[in-house]
């Protein structure tokens, strides 16, 4: 009697767990957001300052996704509204714009793991880098690996901005004037 319990509810997990795992291999739409981490291009000198005030160059990020699926490939376009903060010596700016990319990606794992990578094109709303005339597309890519649970995902990205932003800030900071964004992203997803 034990071992016929103990093998109903063995199946019954795997099962679970089965449908939680398909659950992300349809396609679809859903809803994402997270916080993101910009660097301007400069991931190794700043590592030092994370440890003094980790909140200095946190953004976040907003957004739907649309995902198809071919057999294990995928696509996943998405439309994201992104806040980056920039630090820079002391000030803090702030970039609003919105994003759109296109990632392909493979599930790995049934679909509990996901590997994905693609262009990213950007449309700036407002930059106080540069509170001039300046050119409001740009284009990056990101990549990245997820995790599927069901209809939840979690995914760790890393952007970077193609197109150098190039900012003459020598006449009021003492930094450096090409800002290329680059960011780590951490998202939370929810698929209809």
């Amino acid at each position: 009697m034990k071992t016929a319990f103990k093998s109903i509810i063995l199946l019954l997990a795997l099962t679970a767990f089965y449908q939680s795992a398909h659950a992300q291999t349809r396609g679809g739409f859903g809803i994402k957001g997270g916080l993101n981490y910009n660097s301007n291009g400069q991931y190794f000198k700043d590592a030092e300052a994370i440890w003094g005030d980790p909140r200095e160059n946190l953004g976040y990020h907003l957004g739907i996704f649309g995902k198809v699926n071919a057999g294990p490939v995928f696509l996943r376009p998405e439309m994201n509204y992104t806040n980056l903060t920039s630090q820079v010596n002391q000030v803090k700016l702030t970039t609003q714009r919105l994003d759109a990319p296109i990632l392909l990606g493979v599930n790995l794992l049934g679909s509990l793991v996901s590997v994905f990578a693609g262009p990213s094109f950007h449309y700036y709303l407002e930059d106080e880098l540069r509170n001039f005339d300046y050119e409001k597309y740009n284009s990056g890519y990101q990549f990245g690996v997820g995790l599927n649970l069901g209809n939840l995902g979690l995914d760790l990205r890393y952007e970077r901005v193609l197109d150098g932003q190039r900012v003459d800030i020598d006449n009021v900071f003492t930094g450096a004037g090409d800002f290329r964004f680059q960011q780590l992203m951490l998202g939370l997803s929810l698929k209809f």
